[in-house]
């Protein structure tokens, strides 16, 4: 019989901010918690330390990346996946994205219960990974009432969010943080409003050339705090789909700017920003550029900032019960 204990399979990105946020709330409730990240992501690994045991495994297809490209790394993943799956989890729980498709499908065949939470910024398509687990009987469940006619058997737990780690504050800066890929379109737009102070997360993106342009800024690449810069923000402009807009806006209180991001448009669809835009009371743009960036800015700053139950305690108090 499987033990007691659950598989929390964190991927990356936002993904890894879904799983943070049920692992948090798991942790507090004394759940034992295993946590699955991709091998060589080393801030996810540091950022979900404190929620568990880290077990590591392949990343099947990397982001952007051709499926056929990857075939090698899935066949590795599999593997990897059948000695995990061997330590006999009672749960494990999929947060979403191709490397959860692995450790979910095996450990079933083990008999482990399979869980799954799908995108918060989709209402009008299913993402194809959490679909397959669904097809495969998982439990899926939802942000939102409107994405029950994705899911005839969801389950709405609520908008799922990071928790709040340090009190909001305003330092005077402003936040661009665009997650793994970066955002040069926007990243140049913001160059050349030079709004005052900046704090630069610029993922993949080289930051050197904005560090040229601009010394005062803060820049960097990656961060497993991006919260200490949330919480002293004045503002955050951030990417679309993505869920940096829902820590800093339903945590943190601060305003928020979308902004369409074209390496990410495997992950939520484009027309969805404007629902997801108008649940967090955030300003989404299509494309950037200075004087826009202006506009919404001061736009953003005007909006109230909306109420919604976190989700993830919700998952947790779920997840809790099962494994009592």
């Amino acid at each position: 019989m499987p033990v007691a204990r659950v598989l929390l399979v964190a991927g990356y990105g936002g993904h890894a901010g879904l799983a943070f946020s049920i692992g948090y709330y798991l942790a507090r409730r004394g759940v034992e918690l295993d946590v699955l990240v991709p091998r060589g992501y080393e801030w996810v690994e540091r950022k979900m330390s404190t929620l568990g045991r880290i077990v590591k495994a392949t990343l099947p297809r990397r982001p952007a990346e051709p499926l056929y490209r990857g075939l090698h790394r899935w066949l590795r993943a599999f593997s990897e996946s059948l000695s995990i799956c061997r330590e006999g989890y009672s749960t494990v729980f999929a947060s979403g994205s191709n490397f959860s498709i692995p450790p979910a499908i095996l450990c079933r065949v083990r008999g482990s219960r399979i869980l799954a939470v799908e995108d918060v910024a989709r209402f009008t398509e299913r993402s194809r990974a959490v679909s397959v687990l669904y097809k495969l009987g998982a439990t899926v469940f939802l942000h939102w009432e409107e994405q029950v006619k994705l899911y005839k058997r969801g389950v709405v737990a609520g908008p799922v969010y990071e928790p709040a780690v340090y009190e909001p504050r305003d330092e005077g800066y402003i936040l661009v943080t665009t997650g793994t890929f970066g955002h040069r379109e926007l990243f140049n737009a913001v160059s050349e409003l030079n709004p005052g102070r900046v704090v630069l997360q610029t993922g993949d993106v080289d930051p050197e050339p904005y560090r040229r342009r601009h010394p005062e800024w803060i820049v960097f690449q990656y961060t497993d705090d991006i919260h200490k810069w949330i919480a002293g923000a004045s503002a955050v402009i951030t990417h679309y789909p993505g869920t940096t807009a829902l820590t800093a806006r339903l945590s943190y209180g601060k305003p928020v700017v979308m902004v369409y991001s074209p390496r990410h448009k495997l992950a939520a669809p484009r027309e969805d920003a404007w629902i997801l835009s108008g649940k967090l009371n955030a300003v989404y743009l299509e494309r950037p550029d200075a004087e826009r960036l202006e506009e919404a800015l001061k736009e953003a700053s005007r909006m109230p900032v909306p109420a919604y139950p976190n989700g993830g305690e919700y998952i947790a108090e779920y997840i809790a019960r099962l494994v009592d």
